[in-house]
């Protein structure tokens, strides 16, 4: 199971590995599988429209019509893969800092490519937001949870949001590791955690109220 880790074994950079170091390719071919279904429906679904006004223009008949919902569904997957694969080449695998001791460097790694270093006096927050969903019940067991980290450029520009383990991050321990490797540069570095308790609705479908801090 992959996790978020520090890596200090060069004694000029500093990595936070985000994503163990895995091809896009291989990445993207992870993730697919269990897009498949959810590109078929989207793509029957965002048809709809389309057969409407197709079946009253052209009056078609059943046969042609689930035809075209065959179609639209097989868009909406391929579609869906060339998503996947362009996030696969974009997502950020790791931050690297440098010099190790006290950096003023950080270089965006992506899939099989590095940016060109970037000076730390223009990165204004890195920040990790940790959303979660809890039970109704009163153990308020987690349920969902959602963990990305962002970095936030003086210019206003924001570098590819990174979604990370949502099971076996530790944010807290994290966001001090990065307040720790960064405290040389003043880099604000902050954890937003949000919650929500997620009810059962009267009509069967889960409801939801919560909060942040």
């Amino acid at each position: 199971m992959s996790r978020v880790r520090v890596d200090r074994s060069s004694p000029d950079v500093v990595d936070v590995v985000l994503r163990e170091g895995v091809g896009p390719l291989v990445f993207a071919a992870k993730r697919w599988p269990g897009e498949v279904l959810g590109s078929l429906a989207a793509g029957a679904v965002c048809g709809i429209p389309v057969y409407v006004v197709m079946a009253l223009i052209f009056s078609l008949e059943p046969g042609r019509i689930w035809a075209l919902v065959g179609i639209a569904a097989v868009l909406g997957l391929v579609v869906n893969t060339f998503v996947i694969l362009y996030g696969a080449f974009r997502d950020v695998n790791r931050l690297r800092f440098s010099p190790a001791a006290s950096p003023d460097t950080m270089t965006v790694v992506r899939g099989s490519r590095t940016d060109r270093p970037r000076p730390l006096t223009d990165v204004r927050q890195i920040w990790i937001d940790h959303a979660i969903t809890e039970s109704h019940q009163e153990d308020r067991k987690p349920v969902n949870a959602k963990i990305t980290l962002y970095v936030l450029l003086k210019n206003g520009h924001l570098i590819r949001p990174t979604s990370l383990p949502r099971w076996t991050t530790d944010t807290t321990a994290l966001c001090q590791e990065l307040q720790q490797i960064l405290a040389p540069s003043a880099v604000q570095v902050d954890l937003v955690v949000r919650r929500r308790v997620q009810y059962p609705s009267m009509g069967g479908h889960g409801g939801s109220t919560g909060g942040g801090s």
